[in-house]
Parts: C-alpha cells; structure tokens; sequence
C-alpha cells in the first residue's frame, strides 16, 4: 500500500525571508521519511554520495537551478574555518574568545526597539539604535549597493562601511589570529551588497557583525550559521534530492510525457473503432495494450522518470556537464568515473589556499554566483532541440538513487494497471455496434 502511495521528497518553495524554526521542524521531519539515510545532507555535504547527488552536483543545482549557491560556499568555508581554527596553539586562539551570551553582555547587548539603553558603562564605544539602524541605499536605484573589485580588494576597508551601514562604530581586533581573512568573509557574505550576500535579517546580521568586531572564534559566527544551516538542509537538500531523481532534461520529459498522452488517445481510438465494428470483444483487449503504455509513461514523467533512460539506469548529462571544463569537472560517462569523483574530494576544500584555479562557485572567495558568462550557455541555447531530447546519457551511480527510481517506475506500472484494466472491461462488456 506504501508503495502505491509513494511520493518523492516535496518541493519546498524559496523563502525571500530567513525560516523560522518552527518551520524548519515542520519541513525537516516532512521530508526526512522521504530521503534514505545514504542521500542525507550529511552524506551530501561530506562528499559521501556520488552522482547525481554529490557534493559537486549539489554546487551545481544551487547555483545554475535554486540560485543560492552562497549558502553552501558559506557553510563549507565555515567547516574548513573550524577546523583550522581549533588547529591553531592556544594561545592564539586565547586571544580570540569563545563569543556567548556572556560575552554579548560583557561588551552590551543591544536594547530592544524603542527602549533606552541604561545600562552602566555603554555609550562611549559601541551605540546601536534599531529604531535608526537603516542601510543606505543607492540614490539613483534605492537598492543596497552593489560592492565593486576595488572594494573586495580592499577588505579591511569594506568591514569599515559595512559596520557604519549597521551602525556598528567600533573598530575590530587585528592581533586576533585570521582577523584578514574574516574581513574578506565580511566583504564577501556579510556586507549589505557584497557579492555572496546571505539571505540575513537585519538583526541577524548585525549580531554577527558586532560578535565579529570582538572575536573571530568561530562562535561568532552562529547566528549565520544557524540560518545557512537551517535552509540547506530543509530546503535546499530536499528540493536538490527530488530534482536528481529527475533523469531527463525538460525537451526529453515533455517529449515523454507527450508520448504517453498519443498512446493514451490512440488505445481510445483503438476501443471505439471496435466496439462500433463487427469484430469480436476480444479483439478490443489491444487498446488496453496502447492504454497500459500511455498511462505508464504519462504517470511515471509527471514525476520526472523517462521509462526509456529508466530500462538503461541512464540519465541525461545536465547542461553544464557535457562541455569539458577545466575548472568544473565533467561526468561524461568513463569505467572509472566512480573512482575519479570519489578521490577527487580534495576539490572541495573551502580553504582560502589553493593550488589551482577551480570554478568559481568552489571558492569561498570569489565573484558573484553568476555564469551567463560561461561557454556552455551559448552552446546549450544554441543546440537543435531534437539533439536535446535525444541529448547525451550517463549511467547513474548512485544506488539510492536508482532504489527511489525503481518505486516511482513500479508506482507507475500498477497505477497504470490499475486504470486500464477497469476501462478495458468497460469497453469489452458494451455491446458490438456491428456498423462495419
């Protein structure tokens, strides 16, 4: 019964507002009986699984298909940081206190809107206000403005417009060990208009700010991390999970799906035209076969499953795959390509140094997370679209993958089943027409 029911994860819709969490519990527990164990976030973001659902394939959908690959560069930046952090002697990182509620009341949390601040001791070093606490915004467009090369050049700098923009007038500790490189995190995730904004609230990013003008302990940071946190995995992960078991392009589901509904109405044909003739009932059981196949392929493309790349564990390559690239590793399909994505892990280390040039959207630093500019683009858009529905396939790896495809065919299968066999006795049990 389970299986008749079966559904794939729930597309969770884009909040344009950080989620709350009483609404990750809600989307969390929804989908976690959809996705098996070997697809979990942490399976995902550790480079555990392999295609389609890798950590490269999930960079992947952020940034060509959801469009929030900050959040992820972000959250991997953050682990690396972490680790380097708690690497470093002591007393280097004595110098950068672990930063709590404690440490917010040592230095003033902030009052709350409308209400005077009187505690003892405030007022000469930090001042904050959130009745005033407004972001300039551009004169001419009256948006945030947009930080340009020369500012994210300049990090140090930038942190300084970005704490005045939140009313933030106090200047940071520069002993503190990485205080440059969490300028750069600043200029580039935290400072209104900075190329890889996170999606913060007001409050939520000037807490981070003021935490981060005291310390750079990785504490500082649990505000940011808590939201990035909380929309990867519930909505993200589910949203990039139920998008990998899709293993058509749109030409090829659209096709398939078109395919399904000219079988559904040629088995209608085929029963009309017999049930008027003199031919006998039986010879009307052919419908159900035209029947059978169009409600399969109608049911199983409305949930993203090409019956035909299906019968070959194939899928199509996606857009930004098929065009090799030195910097965003292609999955043309190869005999070793299970081995080349799982030794390649090394990839996706968010560490600010690196050996090579990579893909942008594998840097923690780095331009903004547009790719209008990429060569397979043009060449996609420009591509025939016979040659897309019948575009290049690979194998698809991942076993679980492969298991939730196998219950949405099967799911399929006996629904069709189940509608043809009682149309087929409707069409059989009506009297011959005899006209011809």
């Amino acid at each position: 019964m389970s299986l008749l029911f079966y559904r794939r994860p729930d597309y969770v819709e884009k909040n344009q507002r950080p989620m709350s969490a009483s609404d990750y519990q809600k989307y969390s527990e929804k989908q976690r009986a959809a996705i098996p164990p070997e697809l979990s976030f942490e399976y995902v973001v550790a480079n555990r699984a392999i295609p389609p659902c890798s950590l490269q394939d999930f960079m992947g959908y952020l940034l060509y298909v959801s469009h929030d690959a900050e959040n992820l560069q972000f959250y991997l930046w953050f682990q690396d940081y972490s680790k380097r952090f708690l690497a470093t002697p002591r007393t280097e990182q004595a110098l950068s206190p672990l930063w709590d509620d404690d440490a917010a009341l040592a230095v003033g949390s902030d009052p709350g809107p409308g209400m005077p601040d009187k505690r003892p001791g405030l007022g000469t070093e930090f001042q904050f206000d959130f009745d005033t606490n407004e972001v300039t915004l551009d004169p001419i467009t009256g948006q945030q403005p947009v930080l340009s090369a020369a500012a994210l050049s300049n990090p140090a700098h930038t942190v300084e417009v970005a704490n005045s923009q939140m009313g933030l007038k106090w200047q940071s500790f520069t002993i503190q060990p990485f205080r440059s490189e969490i300028n750069r995190v600043i200029s580039h995730y935290l400072a209104p208009g900075s190329p890889r904004e996170l999606n913060l609230s007001q409050r939520d990013r000037t807490a981070c700010l003021r935490a981060l003008q005291h310390t750079t302990h990785p504490s500082a940071f649990s505000v940011p991390m808590s939201v990035v946190t909380d929309s990867l995995r519930s909505q993200s992960h589910p949203n990039f999970i139920r998008w990998s078991l899709v293993n058509g392009n749109k030409p090829r589901m659209i096709f398939g799906r078109s395919l399904g509904a000219v079988n559904i109405l040629f088995g209608f044909v085929i029963a009309i035209v017999l049930t008027l003739s003199s031919k006998p009932r039986w010879y009307r059981l052919f419908a159900a076969l035209a029947w059978l196949l169009g409600f399969n392929f109608l049911l199983a493309g409305s949930n993203g499953i090409c019956l035909v790349l299906y019968a070959t564990r194939d899928r199509h390559l996606r857009p930004w795959e098929q065009y090799s690239n030195d910097s965003w590793p292609s999955q043309m399909a190869s005999d070793d390509s299970d081995e080349v994505t799982l030794a390649g892990s090394d990839m996706y280390s968010m560490s600010p140094v690196h050996g090579k040039k990579r893909h942008f959207a594998l840097e923690a630093f780095g331009t903004a997370n547009s790719y209008g500019h990429e060569v397979w683009v043009d060449k996609y858009r420009a591509k025939m679209m016979v040659r897309k529905v019948f575009d290049t396939r690979v194998w698809v790896q991942n076993e679980s993958v492969r298991l939730m495809q196998d219950k949405v065919a099967l799911q399929a299968l006996i629904w069709s089943i189940i509608v043809t066999v009682p149309l087929t006795a409707l069409f059989a049990a009506v009297p011959k027409g005899s006209f011809y």
